[in-house]
């Protein structure tokens, strides 16, 4: 929702507040002495959901704060665009390589013989290029790590004149990203290895079947190219998907640390059993919290 509509529903709710309220205007003064602790906590929850639906959008904390969460988001993204750009690149590569070429008919024509050598080099030859590919991710792995640690640093000392929160908590907000964002970036490495052991797995148990004496070589070749092109596109789709889930978690990671970042403190509780307040005192700073509050919004809202 765009700031007009947030500012007019922060202006019904106030509204639909005071209704709530309007009893006390009635001559209905022993009612709130009769149950002043229910009357407090039903006033102190109003106010809190007021202050919750409002201040997204006349806090100025919280939109300092969430405009540095938002730009560590864009300085990873670049890094999460490339591990895609390569999951394609690095499928393409394996199809060019492991789909057995037309001259391999020809030599499975020649009898078992030439059928065992070819069963022996094509195996060599998945584990040499599924490996292959799982050393090209390492550096990107590793990147990912680097960019995440220096983003999350340069949060920290980007947000540190604006949180509401203390040093000791500020530390700890910031740790906590760090940690999270970490392990998610070397889950994601260590689930990207695992798909391209199983794809190593899952092709060379397919070359035992060209063995079957009733295939001719030409259609075992069309087999065995049509298993490779199903298994490759398998890993490209699972490692996309992890890698657009590792891109979820980072945006809900970011947003949750915006809202403890932003989080005012909270108040003191006051004591049940104080004596309320008159009620021309209640009226009085239930006007003066409209007041702040229609002012914050006109001078946020135009």
């Amino acid at each position: 929702r765009n700031l007009k509509e947030s500012i007019q529903d922060g202006v019904s709710y106030m509204g639909h507040f005071l209704e709530k309220l309007s009893p006390l205007g009635r001559g209905l003064q022993p009612r709130l002495y009769q149950d002043s602790a229910g009357l407090r906590k039903a006033i102190r929850t109003e106010l809190d959901s007021l202050r919750q639906k409002l201040s997204p959008y006349v806090d100025e904390v919280h939109q300092q704060v969430g405009k540095q969460l938002d730009e560590l988001r864009q300085q990873l993204q670049p890094y999460t665009e490339e591990l895609l750009d390569q999951v394609s690149l690095r499928a393409r590569e394996l199809r060019r390589h492991l789909v057995p070429s037309r001259e391999v008919t020809a030599q499975l024509l020649d009898g078992a013989d030439e059928l065992q050598r070819f069963m022996a080099h094509y195996a060599d030859k998945i584990a040499f290029h599924t490996d292959q590919v799982k050393d090209i991710f390492h550096p990107y792995a590793e990147r990912l790590l680097t960019e995440i640690h220096r983003n999350v640093e340069e949060l920290h000392r980007s947000v540190a004149p604006h949180a509401r929160a203390s040093p000791e908590q500020l530390n700890q907000h910031i740790q906590e990203l760090s940690a999270k964002l970490t392990r998610n970036a070397r889950d994601l490495h260590q689930q990207i290895q695992k798909n391209l052991e199983q794809l190593k797995a899952k092709l060379s148990l397919y070359p035992g079947s060209l063995g079957g004496p009733a295939a001719p070589p030409g259609r075992s070749r069309e087999a065995l190219a049509r298993e490779v092109q199903r298994r490759v596109e398998e890993f490209r789709r699972d490692t996309y998907a992890q890698i657009q889930a590792f891109t979820r978690a980072l945006d809900q990671e970011t947003e949750e640390m915006r809202l403890k970042l932003s989080a005012r403190p909270d108040p003191p509780e006051e004591p049940l059993d104080a004596t309320p307040p008159p009620l021309e005192d209640l009226r009085a700073r239930l006007d003066a919290l409209w007041r702040d509050l229609a002012l914050s919004l006109s001078e946020r809202g135009g």
